[in-house]
């Protein structure tokens, strides 16, 4: 008779510290404060009656037979969300499953849109995942089955369509316009101004004040000034609700700009190398769910590029 596992938090609990090299990094990652997996390893430990961590100071090493169990532990928690994943999708039915790493493209974009997917004969329920750190593809990943990303258009062994150029041009509030007339660019040294705090892993800037209005020939104005965002999505609320001025990137602001909720007051546009992209594994397209997404969502960008 195969002898029984051990207790499976006790094995997640070892497996995310051998993984991620830190107590404090594996009790983020489980939700579970880094008393209790510390408890959980040990208890492992006790169980199997082997070392595996050797604790040093506020450092911790693995041992041997720590380092040759924990890939096999990675790999079969990764088998077990993978068979989990397609259990519950045979509960659901079909659906697809997209993750986006700029939050504002879902609230002020897509969102809006899928009621236009969800009338079309052969629509499934759609998944959508927001996270501000969506790291590289990986093919073993079946968390996801398509990403929107914010990028340069490098996604090597990938299939990706390019929906919008990254165009920014300041916006603001019909209220604000009104209050404060922005006739030339000079005009917004009279208006706050709403900044975006945002960087990427190409270490490449997004466009800021600075950039904009040098651009437009302004120099006299403190580009510094004003409250700062790590969200697009609030950063553009902000300028909805009448607080400043912000700089909208076409995609974003498309559906606000045709509400009249928000008004892009002068025609200078600049441009970054950055884009927004559908982004898929080559075997994804084979779903005929998926390829009918695909070209909703490509339709829709046209659209909406117009």
């Amino acid at each position: 008779m195969a002898r029984p596992l051990a207790a499976l938090p006790a094995l997640r609990a070892f497996e995310a510290v051998a993984r991620l090299g830190s107590i404090r990094a594996a009790a983020e990652e489980l939700h579970v404060t880094p008393g209790a997996v510390s408890q959980q390893v040990k208890a492992l430990e006790a169980e199997l009656g082997v070392t595996l961590v050797r604790r040093h100071g506020t450092g911790l090493a693995l041992t041997q037979i720590g380092e040759e169990a924990a890939g096999d532990l990675t790999e079969g928690f990764r088998l077990l969300g993978r068979a989990t994943a397609k259990m519950r999708k045979g509960k659901r039915g079909l659906a697809l499953r997209l993750r986006l790493d700029d939050p504002a493209i879902a609230v002020n974009w897509l969102i809006a849109r899928l009621q236009h997917y969800r009338a079309r004969p052969n629509s499934v329920d759609i998944v959508l995942e927001t996270t501000t750190a969506l790291s590289d593809w990986d093919e073993d990943d079946d968390s996801y089955d398509m990403a929107l990303r914010f990028a340069l258009g490098d996604f090597p062994g990938l299939e990706s369509h390019r929906l919008f150029s990254d165009e920014v041009f300041p916006v603001c509030s019909p209220a604000l316009l009104a209050r404060t007339p922005l006739v030339e660019p000079a005009d917004l040294a009279n208006c706050t101004l709403l900044h975006l705090d945002w960087s990427s892993s190409h270490n490449l800037p997004w466009p800021d004040w600075p950039a904009w209005l040098k651009a437009a020939g302004v120099t006299q104005i403190d580009a510094s000034r004003g409250p700062r965002f790590n969200d697009y999505a609030l950063c553009l609320q902000s300028a909805v609700g009448g607080q400043g001025v912000a700089l909208g990137t076409r995609p974003v602001v498309a559906d606000h700009l045709a509400a009249g909720t928000l008004i892009a007051p002068f025609a200078k546009r600049i441009f970054t190398p950055f884009a927004y992209y559908l982004v898929y594994a080559p075997s994804v397209r084979e779903r005929p769910e998926a390829q009918d997404f695909i070209d909703w969502i490509l339709e829709e960008a046209r659209q909406t590029a117009g």
